[in-house]
């Protein structure tokens, strides 16, 4: 029966490897570029509550090989915002690679690691609460998030940031005036602590209804993105980019099957 399991396990990471004219003869796809969201990469501690925020190590450098393998190519928002305008390309199998909230401990090992693979990523981060803790788990372990320089110094290396609001709130469940607060104010704190633009929201709990698109617009915004275990295509809305969840409970097989089979999956 392992015998079997471990086949099987080879044979998805396989087909998500493989190229698609190779696999089932089609001269043209339509682009589908995924995207992945991460928390912690980090050992779970003893006392966590929210087991699923964490990856370990291992399992995120396995993670990082699989991808290499199938010759994906991280981008950054900027360079698929731009290719959705119409303004430049994307490389055969693109990847976005997120973190939400900017955890410090992803200094120790997330980013070093997709730096030295060749990868690059995005960090979300909550404007009001630099150099604090996740203060919006109520109940769960806290633990220290990064600084306005440890961001700035993430920038050097090559990744990006952009917004996860100002505290971190249900977006959906506050009125229009604090939600533009929440992401206007956002936005502006992070662009004066790091002088650059920041032009993407991603939505606190993957939670934002039209109305929170709409009003990511109004406060500046050009995309947004959720939680939901789909790839993105041109007809996919840039204020609802979808982004599959990887948590500690994620195994390879499944890690390879969802790249290799969201690419023909619509809405």
């Amino acid at each position: 029966m392992l015998l079997e399991s471990t086949r099987w396990v080879r044979n998805i990471m396989m087909l998500a490897t493989r190229p698609l004219h190779r696999r089932w003869g089609l001269s043209a796809v339509p682009l589908a570029v995924p995207a992945l969201a991460y928390h912690k990469v980090a050992e779970i501690p003893p006392g966590a509550r929210y087991r699923g925020n964490y990856v370990t190590p291992k399992q995120f450098q396995d993670q990082l090989r699989l991808l290499r393998a199938g010759g994906y190519r991280s981008i950054s928002f900027a360079e698929y915002l731009a290719y959705r305008r119409g303004e430049g390309t994307l490389p055969p199998k693109p990847i976005l690679i997120t973190f939400d909230d900017g955890y410090r401990s992803n200094l120790d090992f997330a980013l070093p690691a997709l730096t030295a693979a060749g990868f690059s990523s995005t960090v979300f981060a909550v404007s009001t609460l630099l150099g604090h803790t996740n203060s919006w788990d109520r109940g769960e372990l806290q633990e220290p998030l990064m600084s306005a320089a440890d961001l700035r110094a993430v920038g050097t290396a090559g990744h990006d940031v952009q917004s996860h609001t100002r505290t971190h709130p249900d977006l959906t469940s506050l009125s229009d005036q604090l939600v533009i607060e929440e992401l206007k104010g956002s936005r502006l704190e992070l662009e004066s602590a790091l002088g650059k633009p920041i032009t993407v929201i991603a939505y606190p709990w993957g939670l934002a209804d039209a109305r929170i698109q709409r009003l990511a617009i109004d406060a500046g915004y050009e995309a947004g993105v959720i939680l939901r275990r789909r790839v993105n295509f041109s007809t996919t809305s840039c204020l609802e980019l979808r982004r599959i969840g990887i948590n500690n409970e994620t195994t390879m097989a499944r890690f390879a099957w969802d790249l290799a089979r969201l690419r023909f999956r619509g809405a």
